[in-house]
């Protein structure tokens, strides 16, 4: 059985559209923790239809932060596969039945991740990539590249090793470091001895980003993620020329920005540099 934890605030409509992609799946062998950091009562009409599909657990957590949410959720899991569900995803209606097909015919994997994909998920069809098309991810420089927790799946002898979040990372935290709280969990699974499989047919639909533009009251989002990112990448060893890559894109964004005369988004640019070089410089 899957446990997917999903860590909820100040959503509904991208919610109930995620919550209706679950009623989609062929298989439906799991149980969706709801991690609800909104003011009490704010989800409960939103969640009582979905109950006579599938076993919600409603969890109230007030304070803030996506890294204590998860935590809270691992708690709350009886499933023998974990995940962690991003409350704007949406799954392709075959997703779950993949990767429960996948980590039982392969029984050596402790984990097993897909990719992103922009757009809603479609309706109908199915995956027909071969998992033997994918590869065992090895390198911390490749496990850094797994997308995001909504398209990991790991098993719970992993998650039971590993343990939680580290929250002081990512969204919510109360810190400078407002992302790389996925990326320090990836790593640490493949530090502790266990693998992480990549396998492209497990595709996890998100909205396309619109943070350059529809987001101005909160430029500063992208100095916390660049922070956040590049204090764990420090923290596991990735090379100096990653960083030094990664602090260019955003000097050059910045740049380009400006002379096609986006301002917000030369701005987001701008907090990314400055925050990336937070993170990796910071002893604090």
């Amino acid at each position: 059985m899957f446990s997917l934890i999903l860590a909820t605030v100040d959503r509904s409509k991208e919610l109930d559209q995620f919550l209706t992609s679950l009623e989609a799946q062929t298989a439906l062998d799991f149980e969706l923790i709801v991690v609800d950091q909104n003011p009490k009562g704010t989800l409960d009409e939103l969640l009582v239809p979905y109950k006579a599909s599938f076993p919600i657990k409603h969890i109230s957590q007030p304070e803030r932060g996506v890294s204590k949410a998860r935590n809270v959720g691992l708690k709350a899991a009886a499933g023998d596969v974990i995940s962690f569900s991003d409350d704007d995803c949406g799954y392709p209606p075959w997703l779950l039945d993949l990767a429960d097909r996948y980590l039982r015919e392969h029984p050596e994997t402790d984990s097993v991740s897909g990719q992103m994909a922009h757009g809603a998920p479609p309706k109908d069809g199915a995956s027909a990539v071969n998992a033997g098309s994918g590869r065992y991810l090895e390198s911390p420089l490749e496990v850094a590249q797994v997308p995001g927790p909504w398209g990991l799946f790991l098993r719970r002898s992993v998650t039971d090793k590993i343990g939680g979040f580290d929250e002081t990372l990512g969204p919510g935290a109360g810190t400078p470091w407002g992302a790389g709280e996925d990326t320090d969990y990836y790593l640490r699974v493949v530090e502790a001895g266990f693998n992480l499989y990549y396998n492209p047919g497990i595709i996890v639909y998100h909205p396309r980003p619109t943070q350059y533009y529809a987001n101005k009251t909160d430029l500063g989002r992208s100095y916390r993620y660049g922070a956040g990112r590049t204090r764990v990448w420090k923290k596991h060893g990735l090379p100096l020329w990653y960083f030094g890559y990664e602090v260019a894109r955003s000097g050059a964004g910045v740049a380009l920005s400006l002379l096609s005369g986006r301002t917000a988004k030369a701005q987001w640019h701008w907090g990314a540099f400055w925050g990336k070089l937070r993170g990796w410089f910071s002893r604090s």
